[in-house]
């Protein structure tokens, strides 16, 4: 592994100012990640790991601190530019899937090269990607709706791939899931990371969180364990 990390948060506090006063959801954290770390995220409603999603994720920026991505300063970068990390660095995996029901499979994992391409795909990434999660030809032609939880959120994986990015974020991939299948999204990810990709997954449930390597614990905004 690279010794560089590529991810820092530096004394990373996010308070958020509301009218019945400030709210500090990030209390002074410091972490590490490490490419080719395989890390979950645990902790109760309310420890901070949807803010800390939204910090690693780059939808948000520290209120104090310092957050560094692939050796960049995210709070000094422009509007512009976090938005290009945010589609070139992470791809992002949630729990209730997003993809967009009037696309079939193979064209909701191809959006993301549109965008960045401004063209249709013809390198066959798409068809690869998707081949990677279990899907051939026929089943890439269904729309959403014609897909089971599962399946849909293998499409999701497969979109997160495309543009082949350094950093896998899941945020509860298996909520919306039973658990068998849930397992098998798991396995999915868990073979991600032996292939080198760094994966960060966010969870509630310790079972899923034991197919990471390394377990990160937070309460009230701060780590109290990992």
């Amino acid at each position: 592994m690279n010794e560089t990390p590529l991810i820092r948060l530096a004394d990373v506090s996010k308070v958020y100012h509301l009218e019945s006063g400030d709210f500090t959801a990030l209390d002074h954290i410091s972490l590490d990640i490490r490419e080719g770390e395989f890390v979950a995220l645990i902790g109760p409603s309310g420890s901070g790991k949807s803010t800390m999603m939204n910090q690693l994720g780059i939808l948000d920026v520290p209120t104090t601190g310092e957050l560094s991505i692939a050796g960049k300063n995210v709070a000094r970068m422009t509007s512009l530019e976090r938005t290009h990390m945010r589609r070139d660095t992470v791809g992002y995996v949630f729990q209730k899937f997003y993809l967009i029901p009037l696309l079939s499979a193979y064209e909701n994992v191809e959006y993301p090269l549109i965008l960045k391409y401004k063209k249709r795909d013809t390198t066959g990434k798409a068809e690869a990607v998707l081949k990677s999660v279990g899907f051939d030809k026929d089943m890439s032609a269904h729309r959403p709706t014609q897909l089971s939880g599962g399946e849909q959120q293998r499409v999701a994986i497969a979109r997160a791939l495309v543009n082949e990015p350094k950093i896998l974020l899941c945020d509860e991939p298996t909520g919306n899931l039973d658990r068998k299948t849930g397992y098998q999204i798991m396995e999915i990810l868990e073979g991600l990371h032996r292939e080198g990709k760094t994966v960060i997954l966010v969870t509630h449930d310790p079972k899923i969180a034991e197919y990471a390597k390394r377990t990160i614990t937070l309460e009230d905004g701060r780590i109290v364990g990992s």
